[in-house]
């Protein structure tokens, strides 16, 4: 699209319609380079949809490895205060919450209950480890990886019903949603490669990028 902007172009087929696509990323994690890049293209291709899929990692007790989370809403959960009384140094949180697209999240319920396409999407990944879910909840972004179990825990206190942690999501939610109009429709979905805990790993990554990847194809096939 220009000299720091690349695209690979495509288009697919939702109800009879032809839908093209273009697919990008980053080549930083985080916020920031995931804003720069979402508002470039927001102004260079005036879409009609944002999307991002992924790998996050997943609040133990209720996901479980490559399932499927559908972030409504995000927050960057380091936005805040650091204070300090007399003994004590404290995090004040100030978080600036951004919903998915309402019309995209209805279709998302309709999709989380088709369990054969999920049957679907397991048995054509060799060696699937289960047979992936679709959450919908709020997921959290921050500025760095979480691999000792802690973080997560205070990331809780923020949102009692959130469902995962990742990178990027705020900052496509943030630069969507600061668009002129007509503003696009923006929504993301993330799968669990771990629990942002001391037994975290890479071996999962590639079940969860798949899942991910092909959650993000059934949405837009169906419901394009």
């Amino acid at each position: 699209l220009d000299d720091i902007t690349f695209i690979q172009e495509g288009y697919f087929f939702s109800d009879s319609r032809k839908i093209t696509v273009c697919a990008t990323y980053t080549s930083r994690m985080g916020m920031v380079s995931t804003a720069l890049k979402t508002a470039s293209l927001i102004n260079l291709l005036r879409p009609k949809i944002v999307g991002m899929c992924g790998i996050c990692a997943g609040v133990r007790s209720k996901t479980e490895i490559g399932d499927i989370l559908f972030a409504d809403p995000a927050w960057d959960f380091q936005s805040g205060k650091r204070v300090k009384d007399s003994e004590n140094t404290s995090f004040s949180i100030a978080p600036h919450q951004i919903p998915a697209d309402t019309s995209i999240r209805s279709h998302v319920e309709q999709l989380r209950s088709q369990r054969m396409e999920f049957t679907q999407i397991a048995s054509n990944f060799k060696d699937a480890p289960r047979i992936p879910k679709l959450h919908i909840g709020p997921l959290a972004s921050g500025s760095a990886v979480l691999a000792d179990g802690e973080v997560i825990e205070d990331i809780k206190r923020q949102h009692r019903e959130l469902i995962g942690v990742e990178m990027e999501i705020y900052g496509l939610f943030a630069a969507a949603d600061s668009a002129s109009t007509p503003k696009p429709k923006m929504f993301a979905l993330k799968s669990v490669c771990d629990f942002a805990d001391p037994h975290k790993a890479d071996n999962n990554q590639d079940f969860a990028a798949y899942t991910s990847a092909q959650t993000m194809r059934l949405l837009l096939e169906q419901f394009g």
